[in-house]
């Protein structure tokens, strides 16, 4: 039924990408029709074309040999990401409205821009500033890309350096650092997983902070108050007593009137772990004990918080070095033993 109702899309795009040169009219006239209702409209490379699909958000889709994936994230103010592989295509000169981050992890991509040309490998970071003009030209690349909104890119550099800034931008064009590319791909890859709106908020502001002061020209500006020790107790006190809901950092700094970016910095380094950590510890350590009572897994994957079983099993082995099922059944062995 999906792929039907996707050909059907496509057909109907097709029609009108013939019919009509606006590709924004192509979008608008999409969505009138009512096929496009509650699906995200995008502009993706296809054979040298450039057409318009409506996407079930976070599907992949498939053309030829290449695949692209699109989402959001709505805890991050609608953070758009995609992940595309083997694609080759030359992209006419244009701008983006959004500041652009660019894993490449396979072929190459050169991006040409007043001044001079950037080739991005394996292992590159390529950032694009909002507004920049430029042309691309892609060769068997797969890579994963996220787009930043200005305002988002400003509040972000505002909240690291402590004071206003309305207008940061990337210093370069390509970077080539192992560190920083890895944070990134540990950051895209997390939120392309269930994760918890604490999470999400935690990895990117964190991720985002190595950034712009790496590129952004931005350095931390904020000094201890002396009463660091007290908000980490409230903020620990609180995720105990929430362990299993969705709390936000932005929930947490309020708590201590200490900013997020700060908030986090302080109780990574005080208690060893950022806080959507501590919180899954906190979670692992109940589903032990509910594992122990007699609760069936998927019942006790819901108590903690989780999103599922998978997302308890993942979490738990990680922590505790065996599955659930594994856990409860190591402790019926030891309770026959006692018998």
């Amino acid at each position: 039924m999906l792929n039907r109702h996707c050909a059907n899309v496509r057909k109907f795009l097709h029609k009108l990408l013939i019919l009509f040169a606006s590709t924004e009219y192509l979008c608008n006239a999409a969505e009138k029709s009512g096929i496009a209702r509650n699906r995200s409209c995008f502009e993706l490379p296809f054979n040298r074309n450039i057409i318009r699909i409506l996407k079930i958000k976070g599907r992949k889709i498939k053309n030829g040999t290449s695949v692209f994936k699109y989402w959001r994230v709505s805890s991050l103010d609608e953070l758009e990401l995609f992940h595309g592989s083997n694609i080759t295509h030359e992209y006419a000169r244009h701008i983006h409205e959004e500041f652009t981050l660019a894993l490449v992890l396979q072929g190459t991509d050169t991006t040409f821009r007043p001044g001079g040309s950037y080739t991005a490998r394996p292992g590159s970071l390529l950032l694009i500033n909002a507004g920049d003009v430029h042309s691309s030209k892609s060769v068997e690349v797969e890579y994963r890309i996220m787009n930043i909104s200005p305002k988002t890119m400003s509040l972000i550099a505002s909240e690291i350096a402590g004071e206003k800034i309305e207008n940061p931008f990337f210093s370069d064009a390509l970077i080539e650092e192992a560190g920083l590319f890895r944070a990134f791909l540990n950051l895209h890859c997390n939120l392309e997983q269930k994760a918890s709106p604490l999470e999400s908020e935690s990895g990117f502001l964190s991720t985002m902070g190595f950034l712009l002061a790496r590129q952004g020209g931005i350095t931390f500006a904020f000094q201890p108050t002396g009463k660091e020790p007290h908000y980490l107790r409230l903020v620990q006190d609180y995720l105990a007593a929430h362990y299993a809901e969705h709390v936000s950092l932005a929930q947490l700094a309020s708590l201590t009137g200490l900013s997020p970016y700060y908030l986090l910095r302080v109780f990574h380094k005080q208690v060893g772990c950022p806080p959507h950590e501590y919180q899954t510890q906190l979670r692992v350590a109940r589903a032990k004990k509910l594992l122990r009572d007699g609760l069936p897994i998927s019942d006790v994957a819901l108590e903690t918080g989780f999103f599922d079983q998978s997302h308890l099993s993942r979490n738990f082995k990680r922590i505790v070095g065996i599955s659930p099922g594994q856990y409860i059944s190591e402790r019926n062995i030891m309770q026959d033993r006692n018998i």
